[in-house]
């Protein structure tokens, strides 16, 4: 099975710009709003997973791929969005760039991850949603791609050879003559007649 017929490039190649798309979205909200909802950290997930399920994959490499770009969407949109809200707002009282806040925020996110369990969990369940619509498709493309595959030089010409029977009839044999017996003695006469007594 050849890459493209297994979707694995195309799925990664849109999958890759799902996660984009959600991880913009995502930040794009929380930056604008300043709240932090759950569900759109799911979206991402999803997003990646519809994504994906468009190129119809049979390769069983694009699901453990999927959630992976599911988690990091999901953190690449808390990223992007606190790090706008932080350029909106400064840092103590000083105006930051979006170029600036971007590494500071990325830089101590891992302090703000350990503090904040919920976040991990929605990361954690957008993976989960792109994993499981992912591996769904290439479960039920898996017996469609055994029955597309090449039939054998017996199926190619109609026939299956058979395995030779037991009851087969045997091949003739060439006729042995008999060997000479030696103690044969000749078949007495049964019409010998004494002969007849002279007169």
């Amino acid at each position: 099975m050849n890459q493209q017929k297994s979707g694995l490039v195309p799925g990664i190649l849109v999958g890759l710009l799902a996660m984009l798309v959600g991880a913009g979205l995502v930040g794009a909200f929380i930056g604008l709003t300043g709240r932090q909802i759950g569900i759109f950290g799911v979206g991402v997930g999803l997003l990646v997973g519809f994504g994906i399920m468009t190129v119809k994959p049979t390769s069983p490499v694009l699901p453990p791929l999927a959630a992976v770009m599911g988690l990091a969407g999901a953190a690449l949109g808390q990223i992007l969005g606190v790090s706008i809200l932080v350029a909106k707002l400064g840092i103590d009282g000083m105006p930051v760039s979006f170029g600036d806040a971007l590494p500071a925020v990325a830089g101590n996110f891992s302090d703000v991850t350990r503090d904040n369990p919920l976040m991990l969990a929605i990361w954690a369940i957008s993976a989960a949603a792109a994993f499981s619509f992912v591996n769904k498709r290439v479960k039920e493309a898996a017996p469609a791609a055994h029955a597309d595959a090449p039939a054998g030089p017996a199926d190619a010409q109609g026939w299956t050879p058979t395995p030779p029977q037991a009851n087969a009839p045997m091949p003739p044999q060439a006729d042995v003559p008999a060997a000479p017996q030696a103690n044969a003695s000749p078949a007495p006469q049964a019409d010998e007649q004494d002969p007849a007594p002279k007169a």
